[in-house]
């Protein structure tokens, strides 16, 4: 997938190089005799963000299979979700060891088998973007967007009916555990585009002009959910969800919650291609702090933004 996107990146950039970059002022849904030049480009413009978000990791441990009590603290390893949802009754054992074809009592888990590390995957996201130019090359934006980040890790448990001849490596059995968090995005900046007025001079195309970026921005956290892959009968196990030993449910996890604040800088460039659209290429690193619950996070978050902005409306 991100080969891919990087292919058609490459290929509108192509595109952009060789096109005379125009705007055109479209009054009753007809191109005007006169092109627009972008030199005259003032007022508002809006867009559309898509492409990937790295969450750092930090605060990705929260999905270790520890998790947290209601007052957001991380659990000890006797009361931890994976513990609870592995050991909560003897049909809970009994479906796991069916799962490796062994008795109930044939396994053990313990906080050896706890997941070592988690780290967040690449995430798609998605955003609005509105933005106003004083002038071509200078502009004040303000977004809003949105995020999906997912940590997958594993787990172990131990087969304890060892086979003559079997090493202890091969006794050990592993799982996936997995969690995923929801992640709202609001940024406030200001955008400059470099060189236009010097190519310009130069008679070169103005198709392509690197771009800087920087601001504030403010991220709202959410835990999604948590759950653990097996084979059959188990399959995916919902480790927010708790039960008596007699399989009755008791409660839920809280839905945590939490908030986070920092600057950004972003490199780019800009594209256009004519008419009314106009493209940005945008890598944007952003240092932020971030607390949910127990987890308190500073550190570096990264965006690879691609953004169509509609020039005319």
């Amino acid at each position: 997938m991100i080969r891919k996107t990087v292919l058609a990146l490459a290929a509108g950039v192509a595109i952009a190089l060789t096109a005379q970059a125009q705007v055109y002022n479209w009054a009753d849904g007809e191109e005007p005799d006169e092109p627009l030049e972008l030199e005259n480009l003032h007022g508002f413009v809006v867009g559309l963000n898509i492409g990937f978000y790295q969450a750092n990791s930090n605060t990705a441990s929260i999905y270790n299979g520890y998790g947290f009590d209601r007052e957001g603290e991380r659990n000890t390893f006797a009361n931890s979700w994976l513990n609870r949802y592995l050991n909560q009754s003897p049909q809970r054992r009994a479906q796991i060891g069916e799962t490796m074809n062994i008795g109930p009592q044939e396994w053990s888990f313990d906080e050896s088998d706890m997941p070592n590390e988690m780290t967040f995957r690449p995430a798609f996201m998605w955003g609005a973007h509105f933005r106003y130019h004083l002038n071509p090359d200078f502009a004040f934006f303000a977004e809003v967007g949105g995020a999906n980040p997912v940590t997958v890790g594993e787990f172990t448990i131990t087969n304890n009916t060892a086979a003559p001849g079997q090493l202890q490596a091969e006794r050990i059995n592993r799982f996936q555990i997995r969690g995923e968090e929801q992640r709202l995005l609001l940024t406030l900046g200001m955008r400059q585009v470099i060189g236009r007025k010097e190519r310009e001079r130069q008679g070169k195309s103005v198709g392509f002009l690197p771009l800087i970026e920087f601001g504030l921005n403010s991220t709202f956290v959410s835990f999604e959910e948590s759950f653990i892959s097996m084979p059959p009968p188990i399959g995916t196990g919902d480790l927010t969800v708790f039960f008596t030993p007699q399989g009755f449910q008791t409660e839920e996890a809280r839905n945590l919650t939490g908030i986070g604040f920092g600057a950004f800088g972003g490199l780019g460039g800009q594209i256009f291609l004519g008419g009314h659209i106009m493209v940005d290429l945008v890598y944007r690193p952003s240092f932020e702090h971030v607390r949910l619950g127990a987890w308190d996070e500073r550190s570096f978050q990264h965006q690879l933004l691609v953004r169509a902005v509609w020039t005319q409306w």
